[in-house]
């Protein structure tokens, strides 16, 4: 049985960016890595490969700014083997009044600095792609796109090359020694083996409550299945530097009259008739393509390592996407092919906030819940872990994010005031 001062589990890319924060920065030694798949693999490799500062809350403003700078140095590093580029996140709506976050103004340089443009004339000679409905964009400065594979890649070569290990098995069983410590049972290519450890570290992504239920901690997390289309833009109906837009709005889709009838006659298909939240988005990849996604399922489910398909999807975001750039009506009709669909989970607390830090068992961490931000904020994810785990001062923002605070009455109600959990 082999011992290690820190096992991780969880290769995706907080895991990830936790070990290399230990290794690398804090150059601690017998670190351990273990995942049943390939590292950065299952949700890290569905990202929408985005992030941004704007948030709700100062608290998601500080920790992901604080990570975008961690990637600004990295990207350095990488001589632009990480792609990333700032080209800003730009929110729609219909109302020249929203907010685009409940509570957030624009301007409030506390939660990211941003440019709004109203009035439906300026917008049309700006936008000319946008519906004529539109009364509000907002530009969001700091944000941007980055190559999330290569992020990943990057941090796992650095955290190995400073003698981080990589093991690959399913963890069927998790135990306290009487002595203090864990012992971890793998399932793994090589048949079945124990690990032990001083220090375990939960970053299995929507696999991090179940694995802390086998230590008798509940973590307050449920997973929703969420998902993402690539397909191909012939008609060029998205430009090139179109930043990664966002609609604001709810919005009920659009059918037509045999459509309705349809849905109407078939009770299972009665929810295509409701309203559909907003946060759907779009943005351009290479090669003539656009990437959709909309989080539209409220559902949480048990994860599962190979998610179903959904084979309306497509459609449906099409449909949304064309009540704010009416264009995309042509592909309502008939979609262009191939259709590239990803389905990850967005692993989330009530309020949506991360859970990064101890539990209540001694040397037991956790870096989970980072649902849908795991690329924007692992960088700062790790390095709060990392701090907690080697006793390094805190941030300011570490209290927002501490596990245990739902224990804490102050921070029970700014959880309770938040008018928006910023999901998109």
């Amino acid at each position: 049985m082999r011992a290690a001062r820190t096992l991780i589990c969880g290769a995706g890319i907080a895991g990830v960016a936790l070990a290399h924060e230990l290794a690398v920065r804090h150059r601690r030694r017998g670190i351990v890595l273990v995942d049943r798949q390939q590292p950065l693999s299952l949700t890290t490799s569905r990202s929408g490969e985005n992030f941004r500062e704007y948030w709700p809350q100062a608290s998601m403003a500080q920790l992901t700014r604080r990570s975008i700078s961690l990637m600004e140095e990295l990207a350095a590093s990488s001589r632009g083997a990480l792609r990333m580029r700032f080209s800003g996140y730009r929110f729609v709506s219909e109302s020249a009044g929203r907010e685009i976050f409940p509570a957030v103004r624009a301007g409030d340089d506390r939660l990211g600095a941003s440019q709004r443009t109203v009035g439906r004339a300026a917008i049309r000679e700006a936008f000319p792609y946008l519906s004529r409905s539109i009364a509000q964009v907002i530009h969001i400065e700091r944000a941007g796109a980055i190559d999330v594979h290569a992020l990943g890649s990057l941090l796992l070569k650095r955290a190995r090359q400073a003698g981080v290990e990589l093991v690959r098995g399913h963890i069927g069983t998790l135990a306290r020694l009487p002595g203090g410590g864990f012992e971890v049972g793998l399932r793994g290519p090589e048949g079945t083996l124990r690990r032990t450890a001083d220090t375990l570290v939960i970053a299995a992504g929507p696999f991090s409550a179940q694995l802390a239920d086998l230590l008798g901690v509940h973590l307050p997390i449920r997973n929703y299945l969420q998902r993402k289309v690539i397909i191909p833009d012939p008609a060029g109906i998205v430009p090139g530097d179109m930043p990664f837009t966002v609609c604001a709005d709810a919005m009920k889709l659009r059918w037509s009259t045999g459509e309705r009838r349809l849905i109407e006659a078939d009770p299972e298909y009665h929810w295509l008739l409701e309203e559909f939240p907003p946060g759907l988005h779009i943005k351009p990849e290479p090669g003539g393509r656009i990437k959709l996604g909309w989080a539209i399922n409220r559902q949480a489910e048990a994860p599962h390592w190979e998610p179903a398909g959904d084979v309306d999807f497509p459609n449906l975001v099409i449909r949304g996407a064309s009540r704010f750039i009416p264009a995309f009506q042509a592909y309502v009709d008939r979609l262009p092919t191939p259709v590239i669909s990803m389905a990850g989970y967005y692993s989330r607390t009530p309020e949506n906030w991360p859970l990064i830090g101890p539990l209540p068992v001694e040397g037991l961490f956790t870096v989970s819940a980072l649902s849908g931000f795991g690329t924007m904020a692992a960088c700062a994810a790790g390095e709060l872990c990392g701090a907690w785990i080697t006793g390094a001062p805190l941030p300011p923002y570490a209290p927002y994010f501490d596990p245990e605070r739902y224990r804490d009455e102050a921070m029970c109600v700014a959880m309770q005031a938040a008018a928006s959990d910023g999901q998109l």
